[in-house]
């Protein structure tokens, strides 16, 4: 198994593509990775940095150069504010004084993660060196809002897009990483295209009892009587907000499957979906849609969780009924 989390993903992707065909004919000075998932996007630079090192061109993982890559320990592959904090001016302008030391192999890759962090001092302060660099020198910009970037940084620098990925790859990674089916294929279904988040939530079993929770609600929300029983164990949860945002997903997964089968979610979860998706029609799942919504609204103003929890219960089980199949 790949040290590099997520590999066959980053290297299948277009960002990749975009800095691999760069890395062949002649990197650039300056790029700007943008990308929501900080941990991908480091995935992603070590990647870009075994492929720049490596001793046979292609990011073997195995060669001296890119084990000193994976394991941190390059010396021309220079890491700033790997901890993701504020970044102030005194960071680079130590960062600028070392520019022009010349790198051990000709080549010198610097990665800014979480540049979009840069106070507009350290933004202004590195503007000149973006554009000139020494020559052999290349910035990797992580940015997670890139419009946190002044203009005139982003101008200095190619944007390259690292785009959400498909379920399934991230199901069929995550497996690979060894979860089990149900894990994998919860954290597939509710990461946003995001492995990072999936492998949080992969590791979260109180995360896959959220799902399990919601499912049961959809599946045994029959009648009034009902309520009385799963009322209190909504109330339970850790998280009532994550608990309504793993709700969301499984009716978004249920209406887009009852419209595409070939759309299922990943694993043992399709069946799940498929099953759910017959006891409610797609006008009922559009107002449960509206009804969570206004659940998240109330918590937002401090209505009292039972109060909210059998609110929102009763009136799913009237539009259930209301807007039959």
């Amino acid at each position: 198994m790949s040290e590099l989390q997520f590999e066959k993903s980053l290297r299948g992707s277009r960002a990749y593509e975009i800095m691999l065909a760069d890395i062949r004919k002649g990197l650039g000075h300056a790029y700007r990775i943008v990308s929501a998932d900080d941990d991908l996007a480091d995935s992603f630079f070590s990647l870009v940095a075994a492929t720049v090192f490596c001793q046979s061109g292609d990011a073997c993982l195995n060669c001296a150069e890119c084990r000193k890559v994976l394991h941190l320990s390059h010396p021309d592959v220079i890491h700033v504010n790997r901890e993701r904090d504020a970044i102030k001016r005194e960071t680079i302008v130590d960062l600028i004084d070392s520019v022009e030391i010349r790198g051990m192999s000709g080549k010198k890759l610097y990665i800014i993660h979480r540049a979009d962090l840069m106070n507009l001092t350290a933004q202004n302060k590195l503007l000149k060196t973006l554009e000139e660099p020494p020559e052999g020198v290349t910035f990797l910009l992580g940015t997670a809002n890139e419009m946190s970037l002044l203009e005139t940084v982003r101008s200095r620098t190619r944007a390259v897009y690292l785009d959400s990925f498909d379920e399934r790859s991230i199901y069929d990674e995550l497996i690979a990483l060894g979860k089990d089916e149900r894990q994998a294929a919860v954290a597939a279904a509710c990461s946003d295209g995001m492995p990072g988040k999936a492998l949080l939530i992969a590791d979260s079993a109180q995360y896959v009892g959220y799902f399990d929770a919601a499912t049961a609600l959809l599946a045994r929300l029959n009648k009034s009587s009902d309520i009385v029983e799963l009322s209190p164990a909504v109330q339970a949860v850790d998280d009532f907000d994550e608990f309504l945002n793993v709700l969301s997903i499984i009716i978004r997964d249920m209406m887009v499957y009852k419209h595409d089968p070939s759309l299922a979610p990943s694993g043992e979860l399709a069946g799940d979906i498929a099953s759910l998706g017959a006891k409610y029609s797609d006008r009922a799942l559009a107002e449960i849609v509206l009804l969570i919504n206004l659940a998240r609204k109330k918590r937002s103003l401090n209505v009292n969780l039972q109060a909210t929890v059998d609110s929102l219960l009763f009136s799913m089980l009237e539009v259930k009924h209301k807007w039959q199949q």
